[in-house]
């Protein structure tokens, strides 16, 4: 079996015990520039379906894509590092709908792929012949360090990835009589997810031929990301501002994978990393391609640095942030659409959240979508279409979708200037609403007019050692601790990150998450009368210290707990917490993990507080945790 095919469907974990096996020769760039016609299939025209659709949803109508289209290949050679140094071809395909000519030029479409994948992976081709058969010129390529592309994996940093991007838009598209331009340039729209949403707001705020984004399951700044405290900065106007945390909590696991797997990217004729390190002459590069292959030394030293210590130092943090959006987004002013998936524990909901507030803080046009899915092999529910869940669609399935529709609709709208395509500014998927069973999924997405809606939400106060008492009841002054074990283990469980999702490993699937005894503290709200659908981003504060003189670290969570007294971590999320030794003492402000949940009649909330995860790196010195209850001491569910 090809290595390609043991990546798709072992993921990266599997990927590493098959390549223990497999011989594979390393890359070769080959200089010849290829051309390949292709003929894409017009999709079978419908009549659009007037559907009935739950209130407050966001209805979309089927499309019908009908173009046909062309493929033309070509490695393109490019120039990138920070000197521009590096000298790689990056792989690319460009689509050419039959509408695009001289006379009726059309805009343009950039993409990516998903880390480990290429330019001819699902995700991409679904996409790129979606929006051809619209009738947009669509350029796809391989980012460097993956597949035919050459060059090293850089994390979408600005220095390497952003630089070649604006390359590719100068040699492939700026010279097309065929792609539409203006005084600015030829207009180009950006779209991609994962690491192929990594990319695209550094590169708006960089090239202004980029006229709009829309950005799927990534993240905003990738120190949080990997490295997350949600612990709320005094100052922090939204709460989001992950970057003001100069330490969180390493994200062992999720890291580990991708570190991994990009390291392997030569040994399965990915990138062609070692080569181009030999032809920079960097001596301390070269000297240093064993034990780091895949990646350039700062990178490796990184993950090094945070794997031994669980902190990062000042230049692992200023690498970091140059492949961040949140770095960038103060230059960002294109339209935006921000797709993220609710049980995503790579890159959460409060990503896109914060990018979102940004933004529209600065009154930049955005939207934002919260679907179901998400990293870990979560695939999209029956007419969403998420497009990076790795299931290869055609464009008459596409154009039945609501997250395919809702991109569609975005471009049309600031590339063509097709009315009624902003949508609203927030959409959430409702797993509590019925699928019609045919058509998009639009009548399960709810609507709001931001994310934010401090009139619905309710303020629990902790009361003795285990309860949340609503408004309008009295707490009781108490207090309730935990300990944090000698080298972090034993450690709580909540899930196994990239395999836990039912698509990825349903015998994963099925582990329920697990608390370790004496090693957290819970408490539990009264039942709920009537249904309550918590939207958006709980928040506590908390009067909370330990006894070891360290900095603490704690994991929040809130659970859904039914009559039965059977209790459900709310898609498996975290939020890893870590304060600063010396703020030790003062209450604690934090933002949870972000979701879209109804807490159904008799059903009630807990709110735990763990020392331990297994898949961070926890405390490893034994410390004793009090958290004290009573006024002051709160948990805040936001509503809708």
């Amino acid at each position: 079996m090809p290595v390609i095919r043991l990546r798709r469907i072992l993921g990266p974990l599997g990927l590493l015990v098959a390549l223990a096996a497999t011989s594979v020769p390393s890359p070769v760039l080959s200089p010849v520039h290829s051309v390949v016609l292709a003929i894409g299939a017009p999709a079978v025209a419908e009549s659009a379906t007037t559907r009935a659709v739950a209130p407050g949803s966001d209805h979309v109508t089927v499309a019908h894509g009908t173009h046909r289209w062309r493929t033309v290949e070509r490695l393109v050679p490019v120039r990138t590092g920070t000197r521009g140094e590096v000298r790689i071809a990056l792989d690319t395909t460009l689509y050419v709908p039959g509408n695009a000519s001289r006379r009726t030029p059309q805009p343009a479409i950039l993409m990516t792929h998903g880390f480990g994948l290429t330019k001819d992976s699902a995700e991409v081709v679904s996409t790129a012949r979606f929006l051809a058969a619209h009738g947009y010129v669509v350029l796809t390529y391989t980012s460097s360090g993956f597949g035919d592309s050459g060059g090293c994996v850089t994390l979408q940093s600005t220095d390497y990835d952003a630089k070649s991007a604006r390359q590719l838009i100068d040699k492939l598209l700026e010279p097309r009589a065929d792609v539409l331009h203006d005084a600015r340039g030829v207009v180009v729209g950006t779209i991609g997810g994962s690491y192929g949403g990594g990319g695209q707001l550094p590169l708006a705020a960089q090239d202004r031929r980029v006229r709009t984004s829309v950005v799927g399951r990534t993240w905003n700044d990738l120190r949080y990301s990997l490295d997350p405290n949600n612990r709320v900065v005094p100052g922090d106007r939204t709460g989001l501002q992950h970057g003001r945390n100069l330490q969180g909590v390493f994200k062992r696991e999720w890291t580990s994978l991708f570190y991994a797997l990009g390291n392997t990217q030569p040994a399965m004729d990915g990138g062609s990393c070692p080569e181009t390190k030999v032809a920079t002459g960097d001596p301390v590069e070269i000297a240093g391609a064993g034990g780091c292959p895949g990646y350039y030394l700062p990178l490796c030293r990184t993950y090094t640095t945070l794997t031994g210590t669980g902190d990062a130092d000042a230049a692992s943090r200023r690498l970091i942030a140059r492949a961040s959006a949140a770095t960038y987004l103060s230059d960002v002013d294109v339209p935006v659409l921000l797709v993220q998936g609710q049980s995503d524990t790579l890159f959460n909901l409060n990503d896109a959240t914060a990018t979102f507030l940004e933004l529209r803080r600065r009154d930049v046009p955005v939207a934002m979508i919260w679907n179901s899915g998400g990293h870990g092999g979560y695939v999209s529910k029956p007419g969403e279409c998420e497009a990076y869940d790795g299931v290869l669609r055609s464009v008459r399935e596409m154009d039945r979708c609501y997250l395919s529709l809702r991109s569609l609709r975005w471009l049309d709208h600031w590339l063509r200037g097709t009315p009624g395509g902003r949508g609203p500014a927030f959409s959430y998927y409702r797993d509590w609403v019925r699928y019609a069973g045919s058509g998009p999924a639009d009548e399960q997405y709810g609507v709001a007019r931001s994310v934010q809606s401090a009139r619905r939400s309710t303020t629990f106060t902790l009361s003795g050692s285990n309860r949340l008492v609503a408004p309008g009841r009295t707490p009781t002054a108490g207090s309730a601790t935990f300990v944090n074990p000698e080298g972090g283990q034993p450690a709580a469980y909540t899930e196994t990150s990239n395999f836990t999702g039912p698509a990825s490993s349903p015998s994963l699937a099925d582990v329920p998450p697990r608390e370790v005894p004496g090693q957290f503290a819970a408490f539990t709200s009264a039942p709920f009368a009537r249904p309550f659908d918590a939207v958006g981003i709980p928040s506590a504060r908390l009067r909370i210290s330990n006894t070891n003189g360290q900095d603490l670290v704690f994991f929040a969570k809130a659970y859904d707990v039914a009559p039965s007294g059977a209790a459900r971590l709310i898609h498996r999320l975290i939020a890893p917490v870590r304060v600063p030794a010396g703020a030790v003492g003062e209450p604690v402000r934090l933002r949870l993990a972000g979701f879209a949940h109804r807490f159904r009649p008799g059903h009630r909330v807990r709110l735990v507080l763990s020392s331990t995860d297994q898949t961070s790196y926890n405390a490893t010195t034994a410390d004793v945790i009090e958290v004290r209850t009573g006024r002051g001491s709160t948990f805040t569910l936001p509503g809708v």
